[in-house]
């Protein structure tokens, strides 16, 4: 767990605050590596995860079969027409997506893909992870309905809602994918040390985030670069820390909170299709995911 309250005699507190902010930084940076390492880049990944979400199959029951336009995954995602249609071209290219004359498709058998099991085992498994370190900080979880069988199925359509809701609630943000997933790493990595140093102060190297998001390291200098240049990062000796402004000017305060709500409702949804909230290691379907070294 990367944020470890004092937890001898601590009341149960509610599900918000800076621990589960950290929480869910945690969760964004490590579900945009597992994308990374499923599908190659953030934006494959991240339309492929909307795309899935729009029309299915990741569901308990039969799932969506509606397919979903260009145009609405462009407005779902708030990126340019073309660039979806490009990326959406790609992995129609590879067979993760089924193009029809309704729109697109993510056809049931893709489940299969060993690709996209990586991807989907992966986020659910640090969707268990995020509330499993949810339960050992003594935050309130919704009551568990022991009377449903759990479907992981489900519970990946909901880490890829979360995953999607981390992005759509940092749109102020106005950065490419890969510059996003940069700001997870570095924010994710700044306050795994902040309990020493205070918040957003511990500094992380180019190479360590590199290594947390399974990017190239030329790729992450490159966009480093911009992101200094845009006053975004900060550069001391030790490596890198965001910029203050970007932690504490309102529109971050309001995404943080918007995060916060959303991550409340989809915790909420776990537990009404089965998820064993009281004992959330019995839903991995690998193994607890472990952090990246950051040393």
């Amino acid at each position: 767990m990367a944020f470890e309250p004092a937890q001898q005699h601590q009341a149960a507190a509610p599900l918000q605050g800076p621990l589960f902010e950290g929480l869910l930084t945690e969760f964004a940076a490590s579900a945009m590596s597992a994308g990374i390492a499923a599908l190659g880049a953030p934006n494959r990944a991240l339309i492929f995860a909307a795309a899935a979400r729009a029309c299915g199959p990741f569901d308990s029951g039969p799932g969506r079969s509606h397919p979903v336009s260009v145009n609405a995954l462009a407005a779902s995602l708030a990126r340019p027409f073309e660039t979806i249609r490009r990326q959406a071209n790609m992995l129609i290219g590879d067979g993760l997506l089924v193009r029809s004359e309704t729109g697109l498709s993510v056809p049931l058998q893709v489940i299969c893909d060993p690709r996209v099991a990586l991807m989907a085992d992966g986020c659910h498994d640090l969707l268990v992870r995020l509330v499993e370190d949810v339960r050992a900080a003594n935050l309130i979880l919704p009551e568990p309905r022991p009377d449903r069988p759990y479907d992981p199925r489900a519970g990946i359509g909901i880490a890829f809602d979360l995953l999607l809701a981390t992005i759509e609630c940092h749109h102020h943000r106005r950065e490419n994918w890969t510059r996003l997933a940069l700001i997870f790493a570095i924010e994710w990595a700044n306050r795994r040390f902040a309990h020493a140093a205070g918040p957003y102060l511990a500094p992380v190297k180019p190479s360590t985030v590199a290594r947390i998001l399974g990017l190239p390291y030329a790729t992450v200098s490159r966009n480093i670069e911009g992101l200094a240049a845009a006053g975004k990062l900060r550069r001391v000796p030790e490596g890198l820390v965001i910029a203050p402004d970007l932690v504490t000017a309102p529109a971050a305060a309001d995404a943080r909170l918007a995060l916060v709500n959303r991550a409340r409702q989809l915790i909420g949804r776990l537990g009404q299709v089965g998820f064993p909230l009281d004992q959330p290691a019995r839903a991995y379907i690998g193994a607890r995911p472990a952090l990246p070294a950051l040393g």
